[in-house]
């Protein structure tokens, strides 16, 4: 049997092993020394972070989109 493709290859999960910025919103958010962080991989190389808070509501939005695009399928 083919193997199923995975759509979502740029997105991982890091343990900040240094302070970094939340892309989302860059003056209000920081992601800590040890915190986990939401890392989206841009396709010309470099990276985006971002916080726990605005990660989950990224990925409620992913979640979102792939239910209707299931949907737009059935």
């Amino acid at each position: 049997m083919p193997q199923i493709r995975k759509i979502l290859g740029a997105c991982t999960v890091e343990t900040a092993q240094r302070c970094r910025i939340c892309h989302r919103d860059r003056t209000n958010h920081v992601v800590q020394k040890g915190t986990p962080c939401l890392v989206i991989k841009d396709p010309g190389g470099g990276a985006k972070n971002y916080c726990p808070q605005c990660a989950l509501a990224i990925l409620d939005q992913a979640a979102d989109d792939l239910r209707a695009l299931g949907e737009q399928l059935t």
